[in-house]
């Protein structure tokens, strides 16, 4: 689920302040944002091929959602985390793993190493990077056979009284709501992206529905994660969560909330 706001007025603006907003609520992202299930993160590594101990480039690794996962496998993550508080709870979680190093800079600052990883991964966060700068610079520092590696859960509303009276609060109190399209159509839509660079192909891309049950508390404390969320005017964002709040308790106290974890793979195109 999206929301607009009128602050700032500029798409532009609003994205740079979107892609920061995270790290001033890195600790409610560490506790409340989901990873992405461990079959998926096998999947990715069996179909990629990428050899034992191989080197994985993270692009936006937060807190280390699907970081950890690798580095349980035994992978030599180098992550790029853009915010500092981000990248530093990124590093507690990962401490144990010495193969593991997170730096806090954007991925468009780093200094690409060519030819240096068999696989560069971003979950829930390649969509940040300009279009232009993101798939050449990730073909650049893969080696010739290796991957790029997309991860995200896309939300997949189910067609009931709760999310509907949801959307109605929405409708009520943000102005010029949107709500997220159907997992298909933002898979389909990512796909094409891929391929249209040029740089990748062909592309996999597995599915994975899971949910999760939410009390009102931990739902609240999921949406102060999210950058559209977090941009809303305070008289906006408060009276929004108090209705969900609302809404929720209203309704036995927890809700399901189905998602559908995406894995894209493509191999890098050879020149």
């Amino acid at each position: 689920m999206h929301c607009a706001t009128h602050v700032p007025k500029k798409s532009a603006a609003r994205t740079v302040l979107r892609k920061r907003s995270f790290d001033a609520v890195a600790r409610l992202y560490d506790r409340f944002r989901p990873g992405y299930p461990d079959a998926l993160i096998g999947e990715m590594v069996r179909l990629s091929r990428i050899p034992e101990g191989g080197r994985i480039l993270e692009i936006g690794p937060g807190t280390g959602q699907a970081t950890l996962p690798l580095a349980r496998r035994g992978f030599s993550v180098l992550g790029l985390e853009l915010g500092a508080s981000m990248a530093r709870l990124c590093r507690k979680n990962v401490r144990q793993f010495p193969q593991v190093e997170i730096r806090n800079l954007a991925f468009e600052d780093w200094e690409v190493e060519p030819d240096g990883f068999d696989l560069v991964l971003s979950a829930t966060a390649f969509h940040w990077i300009p279009y232009k700068v993101a798939y050449p610079r990730c073909a650049r520092a893969l080696k010739p056979d290796g991957s790029l590696a997309l991860l995200w859960n896309f939300l997949d509303t189910p067609d009931n009284r709760f999310y509907h009276d949801l959307h109605a609060i929405y409708r009520r109190i943000v102005p010029r709501p949107h709500f997220s399209q159907a997992p298909d159509r933002r898979i389909e839509r990512q796909r094409k992206k891929i391929v249209s660079s040029g740089r990748f192909g062909p592309v996999t891309v597995l599915r994975h529905p899971w949910q999760s049950e939410y009390s009102a508390d931990d739902y609240i404390g999921l949406l102060r994660t999210m950058s559209d969320h977090a941009i809303l005017a305070p008289a906006v964002r408060n009276p929004l969560f108090r209705a969900v709040r609302r809404l929720i308790n209203d309704n036995g106290g927890t809700f399901t909330r189905p998602v559908v974890a995406v894995l894209f793979l493509a191999p890098k195109r050879r020149a």
